[in-house]
């Protein structure tokens, strides 16, 4: 009840104590979910870094104990493979300076296969150790049962672990059945459909005879360790004819960042590169040398960084015989230590640390180090303009345009001049496209170059080019911040690229702000850095930064 002149005292505290009753169990809601949203994220990460460490096991290069190499004998409780036993710090959040501890450590129990009721038969498995086991072992067990644990301290202080288990076989991934058998079956294939992608993500190229090619989105990861970029995307050649869309062929690329230091003088490959052979495009392994070799500096680093440390480094030799990473001005590059901020120490002496990026491509099963992307051009519009048919057709044409001029060694043509954009005050999306071009030997583009005179269209089935976008690689920047802003954010792992790609963190995001026009700005190193959004590896990538800045975007309150 309430009194004509308003409450009375005693309704009002009642009042308050079931307002102060319902916000508690809210707060205590709220953290609720906030402790368990922080908890999910912590098991995830736990899940991955075992996981991580399981594969990183698996990448053994031989059985026996090799000075400078990775071997099964290698791999006992704690020891093996590239990223070390004990603490592991995480950032879980945009903020980089909160760090969540996490410990791994794995143990090792051998394994063999033997005959314990003497019929002459293998019936059981026994772990080192056993009474059972015969006197006399093989030199190495039939598989290494590993247990990999994680543990944490959750939100509230207390402990808590998981364990993942996994059983590795003495063979080599380059011997497993999986790398041998798959290029003796690549003729064999299952038919597979493929579903084409979709403008402005993912462009197809014609090649003639219904076929086409296209490269999906890239999928970047973050190591928030040691801060490397790992990015992921494929390209599929397919048919497209009515009632027919089936996958011919894939390739499958990564490339990673690493930090390296110099170790002195030893065997390395050169990488595998693409060739021409038969009128179709084929792969030339690489071979071991001898010349300057890198190893991974301490810390957790992707597992490809024992690798790209070791192998991404050139000779004299391997620049004449046209088999090499990448040249500086004719010469086998340099390796640097960059500040950040422009500047670079080159590293000489042993032990001195560099920066390094390795592009990888999938072959016969594994990943095998390639020479580095080679960036023709960038080019950035806003993301309804590929879908526009004739937008799309006039894009393709400069694109093909752009490849066929660079083999003929001629100016490139000029971009497309009808991408400015006019709107009023709000958010637009902008769309970033690389053009690369892989390196090819003397031999291989003359044969491409004379289909090209000829006047065939068939030119692009034998050129190894590739349609990239890099809306979320690119360093993004406006003339005029006061008319609009882009953003910028650094570089995360992708949640859902499939639902949700420019979600996660955002690049090329115009923000209209006031009446005006700027132009937007979008810049990409032209080899590997590009690929990954990090910072220049050299002053030679920096000095050869592509730039669009063609782009102009005027806004005004009043729609035109």
């Amino acid at each position: 009840m309430f009194s004509a002149k308003g409450f009375t005292l005693v309704e009002v505290l009642i009042a308050a104590l079931i307002i102060m009753i319902g916000v508690a169990g809210y707060v205590r809601l709220q953290s609720y979910y906030i402790r368990s949203d922080a908890q999910t994220n912590q098991r995830s990460v736990a899940m991955q870094l075992a996981q991580d460490k399981l594969s990183d096991l698996r990448g053994f290069t031989s059985l026996r104990p090799v000075p400078g190499e990775f071997s099964f004998s290698d791999i006992t409780d704690d020891v093996g493979g590239q990223l070390e036993a004990g603490e592991v710090e995480v950032t879980l959040t945009k903020d980089e300076q909160k760090l969540y501890t996490f410990n791994r450590n794995w143990e090792v129990t051998h394994q063999y296969f033997v005959d314990t009721n003497a019929d002459g038969i293998a019936d059981s498995w026994l772990n080192n150790g056993d009474p059972a086991l015969p006197a006399v072992l093989p030199l190495w067990p039939a598989q290494k049962q590993v247990t990999v644990t994680v543990s944490w301290a959750d939100p509230q202080g207390e402990q808590q672990s998981l364990s993942l288990q996994a059983s590795i076989a003495p063979v080599t991934q380059a011997s497993s059945y999986q790398a041998v058998s798959e290029s003796d079956n690549a003729r064999a294939t299952p038919v597979v459909s493929h579903t084409a992608g979709l403008a402005p993500d993912v462009v197809a190229y014609e090649l003639g005879n219904n076929n086409k090619v296209e490269t999906s989105k890239p999928v970047p990861q973050t190591s928030a360790q040691e801060g490397n970029n790992q990015v992921s995307f494929e390209t599929v050649q397919y048919t497209d004819s009515p009632g027919d869309e089936t996958k011919l062929k894939r390739e499958e690329f990564v490339t990673v960042g690493c930090l390296c230091q110099l170790a002195g003088t030893g065997s390395g490959k050169t990488p595998h590169i693409t060739v021409l052979a038969d009128k179709a495009l084929g792969i030339k392994p690489g071979k071991e040398v001898i010349k300057t070799i890198g190893e991974p500096a301490p810390g957790n680093q992707p597992s490809l960084c024992g690798q790209c440390c070791r192998d991404h480094h050139d000779t004299a030799d391997m620049v004449v015989n046209e088999q090499h990473y990448r040249a500086e001005e004719g010469t086998p590059h340099k390796h640097y230590e960059s500040d950040g901020k422009g500047g670079f120490s080159m590293a000489s002496a042993l032990g001195d640390q560099y920066n390094e990026v390795c592009r990888f491509r999938r072959v016969d099963g594994l990943f095998q180090i390639y020479p580095d992307w080679q960036l023709l051009d960038i080019i950035a519009f806003d993301d309804q303009y590929l879908l526009d048919a004739s937008n799309l057709e006039k894009y393709t044409d400069y694109t093909e345009a752009l490849i066929s001029r660079h083999i003929q060694g001629l100016a490139a043509p000029a971009r497309p001049n009808d991408r400015n954009i006019s709107v009023v005050p709000g958010g637009y999306q902008m769309i970033a496209r690389g053009i690369y071009l892989d390196r090819m030997k003397t031999e291989h583009r003359q044969q491409v170059l004379e289909v090209i005179l000829s006047g065939e269209k068939n030119w692009k089935a034998l050129a190894p080019f590739y349609d990239i976008n890099l809306t979320l690689l690119a360093n993004w920047s406006v003339q005029s911040p006061d008319v609009a802003t882009v953003t910028h954010q650094d570089i995360q792992s992708l949640v859902d690229p499939d639902n949700d790609y420019y979600g996660t963190y955002s690049r090329g995001r115009i923000e209209a702000l006031q009446d005006g026009a700027t132009k937007v700005i979008v810049r990409s190193y032209p080899f590997n850095s590009g690929i990954t959004g990090v910072e220049a590896v050299s002053p030679k990538e920096a000095e050869a930064v592509k730039v669009d800045d063609s782009v102009e975007v005027k806004v005004s309150d009043t729609p035109l």
